[in-house]
């Protein structure tokens, strides 16, 4: 074993050891929260959608892994984002071993439990509990990092294809897309909204892909 492969594994296992920390060490836990806490917790925009030329393929050619699925409602709250359970009932494109199985996201938005701010990151609300989406995703890069840490060993986890709200859509209608307004402050006011949209184009734009999405992906089997 020559040193220059000593030096490489020692560097894998540093990089392993600081980001598990990092991730670990910024869990809350959800069941500590309380929903009427949370929705008064006001709203911060992070970001735009900001790719002009959207669209079904584009979403689908980006990702590694397309899937149909629902949000269960394990979760937990982490400094920087929140990391989501989601039971995989199809797989449209890539690893179909994880049909059937339990998948854990990193959805972008998330609560400040500091200064009580929710980050509305690029349009992205957070998943609902029990709602069925189709996601767009990537394999989270550090996975095999952190392979041997006790936490994440045995976990499949992902992150959104581009890391906003363009990588989510509801299956139902009774969730809302629509403008943030002025007046709407705080979460409570937005939680039920699928996408946070702060211009009616933006809105619009992520309207006409969730159309083309449902009309391709909803009827397959």
């Amino acid at each position: 074993m020559n040193k220059k492969y000593i030096s490489i594994m020692l560097i894998f296992i540093a990089v392993a050891f600081i980001v598990g920390f990092a991730v670990r060490t910024s869990f809350i836990n959800a069941n500590s929260v309380g929903v009427n806490d949370l929705e008064k917790f006001k709203i911060m925009r992070i970001g735009t959608i900001s790719e002009d030329n959207l669209s079904l393929s584009n979403l689908i050619n980006d990702s590694d892994v397309v899937v149909r699925g629902k949000a269960l409602d394990e979760k937990m709250y982490l400094h920087g984002a929140t990391m989501r359970q989601f039971k995989v009932d199809i797989v449209f494109k890539g690893d179909k071993d994880i049909k059937d199985t339990t998948v854990y996201i990193f959805e972008p938005s998330y609560f400040d439990f500091t200064h009580n701010l929710f980050y509305i990151y690029c349009g992205y609300n957070l998943m609902k509990d029990g709602e069925e989406y189709i996601l767009f995703l990537k394999k989270w890069p550090y996975t095999n990092y952190l392979r041997y840490n006790p936490y994440y060993k045995n976990k499949n986890i992902y992150v959104l294809s581009h890391n906003n709200g363009i990588d989510k859509y509801s299956v139902n209608d009774h969730l809302l897309t629509k403008v943030v307004s002025d007046s709407q402050e705080y979460y409570g006011q937005i939680s039920q909204y699928d996408f946070c949209g702060y211009s009616k184009d933006e809105v619009n734009k992520y309207n006409k892909v969730k159309s083309e999405v449902l009309n391709y992906f909803v009827q397959v089997k």
